[in-house]
């Protein structure tokens, strides 16, 4: 019995790591981190905005199919730019809870000037949303006819051009105003209503549909990114692009 206890004595067992195999195991997981996690937040951000762009798409596309059934005048010309029965104000009816931000140009519908709001004729309060390329700002003519901010923070801005009203634009910021980087082709897009039908800008039938010009990030004008909600919907990979090159 003496020896049984005496062996066992001399027998020492191992538990636990070293510190030396901590701090191994440790550095390898934060290499394998290093590598992994800025992909996954990528891909999170790039699913997040076009999850967004297509809702947002879907939203405008089912009101003017709302507007259809209830034998209201889809008809850009039928909306006259400056009178106290604006485009956008037919289109908020469609919307629940959606918060009336007003139209600058339009009697009746004074412009709100706060946040989540966008008052584009105020530079210093309202830094101005940038084109694709980012060299230049986008005009505030393009914002003062009415926006409206949706309960999950879209904004929804809309643009009956002065010279005509053969159609409609509509611009969707998907994440806000209060949210950056506010930017043509990123978080900013454009869509065009005529002839009874909602386009992504870019698109053959659109305004603006020469791709190599109207979005492409290394070239400077003034309306660059506009025609970005084309390629945004064609393209599955768009947002990863995007995501990736706009760090």
């Amino acid at each position: 019995m003496q020896s049984f206890w005496n062996l066992n004595r001399n027998v020492k067992f191992k538990q636990g790591f070293t510190l030396a195999e901590v701090l191994i195991t440790l550095g390898i997981i934060g290499v394998v981190a290093a590598i992994t996690i800025p992909g996954l937040v990528t891909n999170y951000k790039a699913h997040q905005l076009r999850t967004q762009f297509l809702k947002s798409y879907s939203v405008a596309q089912q009101v003017f199919k709302q507007m259809e059934a209830d034998d209201v005048s889809t008809d850009p010309s039928s909306y006259v730019r400056g009178t106290d029965d604006p485009f956008y104000a037919t289109f908020a009816k469609y919307l629940t809870g959606a918060l009336d931000c007003g139209a600058v140009s339009f009697t009746g519908h004074a412009m709100k000037k706060t946040r989540p709001c966008y008052y584009s004729f105020d530079s210093i309060l309202y830094p101005p949303y940038k084109t694709f390329d980012g060299n230049s700002n986008i005009s505030p003519n393009y914002f003062d006819d009415g926006q409206l901010v949706l309960q999950d923070g879209t904004l929804f801005i809309f643009e009956q051009p002065a010279t005509t009203n053969a159609y409609i634009w509509v611009f969707v910021d998907l994440n806000g105003y209060n949210n950056p980087p506010n930017r043509w082709g990123y978080d900013l897009f454009t869509f065009e209503f005529m002839d009874g039908e909602l386009r992504t800008m870019g698109d053959i039938q659109t305004k603006y549909n020469d791709l190599d010009k109207y979005c492409n990030k290394n070239i400077s004008g003034s309306i660059n990114g506009i025609a970005c909600a084309h390629n945004a919907k064609t393209d599955t990979d768009y947002f990863k692009k995007i995501v990736r090159e706009f760090k």
